[in-house]
């Protein structure tokens, strides 16, 4: 929205005014076009927001003057591509022409044009795993690394992201022995979300040891493992870790020393967890939640007409959300996610050209043991 228009809008809102002056356009049209978008806005200290069906404020409206400056702030949280980026935005701002800009800043964005994703061809068939109803019912789990050793000694990542919610859980560990893998799947899942009933990994040693073997045993969570050479299997964990790494590495393009990397984790992790899920449409705090995360870039200012029965209706509003509205949106979670996994095995599938073997061909053996 223009600067010129906002400020009219704001300044009907509260004063039933139209601008005089400065070269505004008080015709019968001009002034039918303020009163207009007046209706569809609610203005408190001088911001604009969104009107919704019942007459309170949604979404902070942006204007040409505070544009800019809102996209760059949220971008950077994560450096997400323009639709997750877009997303995002949606959920606390509006304003005419978003996606369009949005589009526009990304694409001039240094960090994301230097760490594009680069697409890569598929040559076996997906398998997708069924979309459980619970969230932490199953998790993925698997380790990113090693990368640069950080000032304070780390030199890996470890990830889980839960099946449901696509919650993601990540640690910077200093190695991925089993010791380590243990501790994080107590301190950083266990701990915080409760006993998965599955936990499915990759195949290697520090996940398949008798030490990690012992506490999921003790903890009652049934381990599973990808096919040999297939890791894919485990797909979502894998994506997860594409994206963190993405994120987190444009993030840190612009630091002097990208030695102390792991001090941004935790802030590229937050912004994964505020983000729309592509196949759910929900970020993963609402499905795990109840509601939208804040974060720095869409953090609201105080408002100072807050009133005791506001706060009742909130409250309210809170209690139906748990007992109602989370579980439609897990059902509604789980059901995309199982309808995109059957569209993407679909897509995934036709350009597969099978492999059948005979007995007593020959075939090349991949030794991942010699260097």
């Amino acid at each position: 929205m223009e600067l010129s228009l906002y400020i009219a809008i704001n300044n009907y809102l509260v004063s039933r005014k139209y601008p005089e002056g400065d070269g505004h356009d008080l015709n019968p049209k001009a002034k039918r076009r303020i009163r207009d978008q007046s209706s569809k806005c609610v203005a408190i200290d001088g911001i604009l927001y969104k009107k919704q069906a019942d007459g309170s404020p949604g979404v902070e409206i942006l204007n040409t003057g505070n544009i800019f400056e809102v996209v760059q702030q949220l971008h950077n949280e994560g450096h997400f591509g323009v639709l997750n980026t877009w997303r995002r935005l949606r959920i606390q701002y509006d304003a005419p022409g978003l996606y369009e800009f949005v589009k526009e800043f990304v694409a001039g964005c240094e960090a994301c044009q230097k760490r594009a994703k680069r697409q890569r061809i598929k040559t076996v068939q997906a398998n997708p795993i069924p979309t459980p109803s619970a969230p932490f019912f199953m998790i993925g789990c698997d380790a990113i690394g090693p990368v640069v050793e950080s000032k304070t000694g780390n030199k890996n990542i470890l990830v889980a992201v839960d099946y449901l919610t696509r919650w993601p859980v990540v640690a910077a560990v200093p190695d991925i022995t089993a010791e380590t893998v243990s501790w994080f799947l107590f301190h950083c899942v266990v701990k915080d979300f409760g006993v998965p009933s599955y936990i499915l990994t990759d195949r290697g040693s520090n996940f398949l040891s008798d030490h990690v073997a012992f506490f999921l045993k003790r903890m009652g969570c049934r381990h599973l493992t990808t096919t040999a050479y297939r890791p894919q299997t485990n797909g979502l964990c894998e994506r997860m870790n594409q994206t963190v790494v993405q994120a987190l590495s444009k993030i840190i393009a612009t630091s002097e020393d990208n030695r102390d990397w792991d001090e941004y984790l935790d802030e590229t992790i937050l912004a994964v967890r505020t983000m729309p899920n592509e196949t759910t449409k929900f970020t993963p705090s609402m499905l795990l939640f109840g509601y939208e995360m804040r974060t720095p870039s869409n953090w609201p200012a105080p408002r100072k007409d807050y009133v005791q029965g506001e706060m009742v209706l909130e409250v309210e509003s809170r209690i139906r959300v748990i007992t109602g509205l989370m579980n439609e949106f897990r059902a509604e979670a789980q059901e995309r996610s199982g309808l995109m996994q059957q569209r993407r095995k679909k897509n995934y599938d036709v350009k597969i050209t099978p492999r059948r073997y005979e007995l007593g061909d020959k075939v090349l053996y991949r030794d991942k043991g010699r260097k």
